[in-house]
């Protein structure tokens, strides 16, 4: 099921699978202590139960994608950029380095968790299931995370060092990065914003390029919206700015141009949906989800 939910939304769904048994090949001692920090299924923890933006599914893994596709309809006042992640498959050690951005108007008080991840792993379980992804590796610094506080309108960079064990596959390998509430809110870990990429993505990273998207800003109101939308940019970076909005899979859908670091899109002829936009200005880039409702 998570499997084919991942399909579902290419790029926009960050996995970490929790292997919490001592007794099997993929154990992680820091998954299973994570795992014990959502509240209990009345009194007790069960394999098999989903964790979606920090709160609990169960194991009705019928309701999963309904509840997944409801989710991404809501935005977020949160954007985590990467700015200077690193790997160098000499040492098989880097950095991330992500900068964490509060859009809203509430300061936010959360954790920036750090799983490495890996893919295609082989190992028939109890459930018949011989295949695993997004198994966790680890968590770096730990299950806790890197504590971060963040003002409304405030950025902050938080760097993280990080090491691959011998055993794991660089082409298999995943960063994980999502920031999230660790005061639990009722039954839920709120998470506001995550990131994954595979970790040979950032061997001979163009630093030029990350710090001038340090300087471009976006916002984009309403969003959702049933009409269309604004999108504001500024930063230094800001000027002569080229949209690009497209499907999750890729097809294009409009592309305008900014004037006076503003840009107006209509959504006529535009299906209710989820679609991505990119806005390249220079060597600055940005991505973002677009939301149209009925």
């Amino acid at each position: 099921m998570l499997d084919q939910i991942s399909q579902n939304y290419p790029g926009q769904v960050a996995r970490v699978e929790w292997h919490v048994a001592s007794g099997y090949p993929f154990y992680n001692a820091e998954a299973l202590s994570k795992f014990f920090k959502y509240p209990s299924e009345g009194g007790s923890y069960y394999y098999g139960t989903l964790y979606a933006d920090g709160k609990s599914q169960y194991r009705n893994y019928s309701s999963w994608p309904a509840y997944v596709a409801a989710r991404m309809l809501v935005p977020s006042d949160v954007s985590l950029t990467h700015v200077g992640t690193t790997y160098d498959p000499g040492t098989r050690a880097g950095q991330v380095q992500v900068e964490c951005h509060n859009a809203g108007s509430v300061p936010i008080s959360a954790a920036l968790q750090f799983a490495i991840t890996e893919d295609s792993l082989n190992y028939t379980g109890p459930n018949g299931d011989p295949w695993h992804n997004g198994v966790c590796r680890d968590y770096v610094p730990n299950q806790n995370g890197t504590p971060v506080t963040l003002a409304a309108g405030a950025t902050d960079t938080v760097t993280v060092p990080y090491s691959l064990q011998s055993g794991w596959v660089e082409e298999k390998v995943k960063l994980v990065v999502y920031l999230q509430n660790m005061t639990l809110q009722g039954d839920t870990l709120a998470t506001y914003q995550g990131l994954t990429g595979g970790v040979l993505s950032f061997t001979g990273v163009e630093e030029s390029k990350l710090l001038a998207a340090r300087d471009l800003r976006v916002s984009v109101s309403p969003n959702p919206c049933r009409t269309g939308c604004e999108f504001t940019l500024s930063g230094a970076a800001a000027h002569g700015a080229r949209i690009t909005v497209y499907t999750p899979d890729g097809r294009l859908v409009s592309s305008l141009q900014t004037a006076a670091n503003r840009a107006s899109w209509s959504r006529a002829g535009v299906s209710r949906g989820i679609y991505l936009y990119r806005i390249n200005a220079g060597t600055a880039t940005a991505e973002g989800k677009l939301v149209v409702a009925d």
